[in-house]
């Protein structure tokens, strides 16, 4: 198992990256996507699943990364496809949803490229390039 870094003098220790206004960064590991290196990290708030909760953790490539689907999800939720009645119809659906309506009618979208691999297939599914599950 790797040892952290003795980082016991302040001299010792990296400059934290420097996103957002006044964030706290501290050393740690990240949770996310870069297979959990030790460096700075940000507290993104807390995480929960089915009776466990703990504080989430990512570092400044990891927050870059979700910072860019987060802009991508907005950009497709504008972008949606629209039901008959006009009613924009959501990416996601619950289990208990009636089926997607159709006939949808999709539109160009007008957001620049999507910035991630999730962004492209949201794109894929608002422009028709790619039939929706469960329809």
């Amino acid at each position: 198992m790797p040892r952290l870094p003795d980082l016991i003098h302040a001299g010792d220790r990296p400059v934290p990256p420097r996103l957002g206004g006044g964030s706290e960064w501290v050393l740690g590991r990240c949770w996310l996507w870069c297979a959990n290196r030790h460096t700075w990290v940000l507290w993104l708030g807390p995480a929960a699943t089915t009776g466990h909760h703990a504080s989430l953790y990512a570092c400044e490539h990891c927050v870059d990364r979700l910072h860019h689907t987060i802009i991508d999800d907005g950009e497709a939720m504008t972008d949606a496809p629209l039901d008959a009645t006009g009613i924009r119809v959501p990416l996601y659906l619950s289990p208990g949803d009636p089926p997607r309506p159709v006939p949808l009618r999709y539109r160009h979208a007008r957001h620049r490229r999507p910035r991630t691999a999730l962004g492209r297939l949201w794109h894929r599914l608002i422009t028709g390039r790619e039939a929706p599950p469960g329809a």
